[in-house]
């Protein structure tokens, strides 16, 4: 899915006029709001730093290129590639990750059943420490 959209007018007398160009790029259903291609691409869930700068290298683009002179093309090329290479991202990645927990709880692992209590996983202290879990526990119910 790609989509470059301008928007943002402001009608004068009977004409419309372009005022402020927002220039807003989707890759992945997931909207890019940075500066620069590089960080921008962080945004999309599964791909990180080094993901990223890899996907930029092989397309051509240099470290700071910035995301308002990206073409059309240029977001259909990125899409195609992040189709078809072998990186897990967005929906299938967060599928895959749901199974492995869903997984460890059906087994009654002591992982499984931590995670289900919403209690920290790896080990960790549970008497002072562990309050994001603690916080995070209410909202899974």
């Amino acid at each position: 899915m790609v989509e470059c959209v301008l928007c943002t007018y402001k009608v004068v007398g009977s004409i419309p006029t372009i005022s402020n160009y927002s220039f807003m790029v989707y890759i992945l259903r997931t909207h890019l709001k940075k500066k620069y291609l590089l960080q921008a691409l962080k945004d999309v869930y599964g791909l990180g730093k080094s993901s990223c700068f890899r996907l930029c290298q092989s397309l051509g683009f240099q470290k700071h290129f910035l995301l308002k002179e990206i073409t059309d093309e240029d977001i259909y090329y990125i899409d195609q590639l992040l189709e078809n290479s072998e990186l897990i991202v967005k929906s299938d990645l967060q599928r895959i990750l749901n199974q492995k927990i869903d997984q460890l709880v059906n087994m009654k692992s002591i992982r499984g059943i931590r995670n289900r209590q919403g209690l920290p996983v790896r080990g960790q202290r549970t008497h002072t420490n562990a309050r994001t879990c603690k916080k995070l526990r209410r909202f899974k119910k």
